[in-house]
């Protein structure tokens, strides 16, 4: 895609596409940037799992809880639980670091070619990426807060969803014993409603995690504070709702599937082998994990390609690239006069 201007009436298709191009485009510089900051944190999260090692089977074997003793008992589940609490510990503390390097170096890398018409080096992006490390840390540490409120938010949402859903059936249980006609036509109906309100949940999942994500290319492209970064996020995508969520969601189904092909066929492997191998287990994890993180880059680049169309839709984008290009030939075309002019007079 030579132009922005097609993305002024761009579906979340489109957005899908123009990541992929960019990502395909610019694949050795992602690998190398994923590899140094992004891989090598993610295999070792994979690597010291708690579910791969012996204290967490020994706790799930009938065979093994009955021999271990309960000072054993004690000390796996110690192991467990600090395994899994720093596990998650590193984690946390990796998003709200390396994480915002890895993301800023893609975006400053993908915003530099698709709009400034520039190629960045690794060391350039990578160096910005640091001198904003600060405000990439708070601006992280606010879009996790409002993850969070979100994710509450859905809890509460899918525990009155349980208590319908238990009525709605007790309900439809007396209805059948009158007129099991009605009670399968409500049936299908509650299958309905289910389906179309999981869609939409989904959706606005999507759409205001997607929103609010924005705060990365605003603090890495638009050089915003932290705080203002979120609300500039939030602007972008007030009024492209199905856009921002079907994107975001598609997107993280495509990381995902080739991941879950992979993990499925080994565990296929495994199970009809009629043997439990937790190495097994183990090597196959690792090489899903692989998989999944040397994609993970596509994410970046479409949620990139969709910053690029929201600010294209939204704000002219496609434009102000075409009058920074008029300026430039300008600036060109007056430098080439002036040496024209002083060569005429010597």
């Amino acid at each position: 895609m030579k132009s922005l201007r097609p993305l002024q009436r761009a579906a979340f298709t489109d957005v899908l596409d123009y990541g992929i191009f960019l990502f395909k485009k610019h694949f050795k510089k992602l690998f190398i940037i994923n590899l140094i900051f992004n891989i090598p944190v993610m295999l070792l999260l994979t690597i010291f799992n708690p579910v791969f090692t012996q204290q967490y089977w020994g706790l799930v074997d009938p065979n093994a809880i009955i021999m271990n003793t309960p000072n054993e008992m004690f000390s796996s589940m110690f192991t467990l639980y600090a395994m899994l609490f720093g596990s998650l510990g590193l984690q946390g503390i990796y998003a709200i670091t390396l994480k915002n390097v890895w993301e800023g170096s893609i975006v400053k890398i993908l915003y530099a070619d698709a709009v400034l018409n520039q190629e960045r080096t690794i060391k350039q992006v990578i160096k910005e990426c640091f001198n904003q490390f600060g405000t990439l840390l708070l601006g992280r540490l606010l879009y996790i807060l409002i993850q969070s409120a979100i994710f509450i938010a859905i809890y509460i949402v899918i525990l009155i969803g349980v208590f319908a859903v238990v009525f709605g059936i007790m309900g439809i249980g007396t209805t059948a014993f009158i007129a099991p006609w009605l009670s399968v036509a409500l049936i299908i109906l509650g299958v309905l409603v289910a389906i179309a309100v999981i869609l939409f949940i989904t959706i606005t999942v999507g759409a205001l995690y997607g929103r609010f994500w924005m705060f990365l290319p605003s603090v890495c492209i638009e050089q915003q504070k932290a705080g203002t970064s979120i609300g500039r996020g939030g602007s972008l995508g007030k009024n492209s709702f199905f856009l921002v969520g079907l994107t975001f969601i598609s997107a993280n189904i495509l990381i995902g599937l080739l991941p879950l092909i992979v993990n499925v066929s080994i565990s296929f492997i495994s199970l009809a082998s009629g043997n439990l191998d937790v190495e097994l287990f183990r090597a196959g994890a690792v090489v899903t994990q692989l998989f999944a993180e040397i994609l993970r880059p596509l994410i970046t680049c479409i949620l990139t390609a969709l910053y690029i169309t929201l600010r294209v839709k939204g704000e002219g984008l496609d434009m102000e690239v075409t009058l920074w290009e008029i300026k430039k030939e300008e600036q060109d075309r007056k430098k080439r006069w002036l040496s024209e002019a002083s060569n005429a007079n010597q």
